[in-house]
């Protein structure tokens, strides 16, 4: 029949059932001392890195953007007043047929009274000449770009 498994002679061997904790590869206080050296040495690196490869190239660029700037202001007076030349002799030219138009009035008489203070055109007299895309386009774009 039947015979029922019994434990060996002097029973079994003891064995460990309890869990066994790994060794950690660092303790709490020297991980709090290598943090503690650590990232005040990465800041600084950080902050000598970050200043020699991106703030001084900008400084020297906005440097070099304010050194430039009368030259581009006056790059721009030039081509406005360019503009309202060419609109001028376009107006001449337009207006070639009526011997009593004169250029820069309204039949003989000054649009602006005060011959002594400059008045800017509008965006539509400034453009009036040209084609419709260019002055549209410019004026677009200046109004989101500024020197």
């Amino acid at each position: 029949g039947y015979k029922q498994d019994l434990p060996p002679q002097g029973g079994y061997s003891p064995f460990e059932y309890a869990k066994k904790a790994k060794p950690r590869w660092i303790k709490g206080r020297y991980a709090l001392l290598a943090f503690a050296v650590y990232w005040p040495c990465a800041l600084t690196w950080w902050k000598w890195h970050f200043t020699r490869t991106k703030r001084i190239p900008d400084l020297e660029n906005r440097e070099a953007h304010i050194a430039m700037e009368p030259l581009l202001l006056a790059e721009r007076n030039r081509l406005f007043l360019k503009r309202l030349v060419v609109n001028r002799d376009e107006e001449k030219k337009l207006m070639s047929d009526d011997p009593n138009w004169i250029p820069g009035t309204y039949y003989g008489s000054p649009i602006y009274h005060n011959k002594d203070i400059w008045h800017d055109p509008s965006a539509e007299e400034f453009w009036v000449h040209s084609k419709f895309k260019d002055g549209y386009y410019r004026q677009q774009f200046e109004k989101h770009y500024h020197y």
